[in-house]
């Protein structure tokens, strides 16, 4: 599964399209709502929300070599 198909799937974007960063601003998962907005670290864009970032971590479990 490439990165393109990983983003439409979760909704979550792993690259930002405004500037091309991997990093996210920090939030609280344990203590955020589901619909609380995840932005790029560099741009400020929104890139998510922590809902997003659930489901991708979830389905991310053995789809990626590090």
């Amino acid at each position: 599964m490439n990165l393109q198909q990983q983003i439409v799937t979760t909704g979550f974007k792993i690259v930002c399209t405004d500037c091309g960063s991997l990093s996210i601003k920090p939030t609280d998962p344990v203590n955020a709502s589901d619909d609380t907005i995840i932005e790029c670290r560099q741009c400020s864009a929104v890139r998510g929300t922590v809902a997003d970032l659930h489901v991708l971590a979830q389905r991310g479990r053995d789809l990626f070599e590090f």
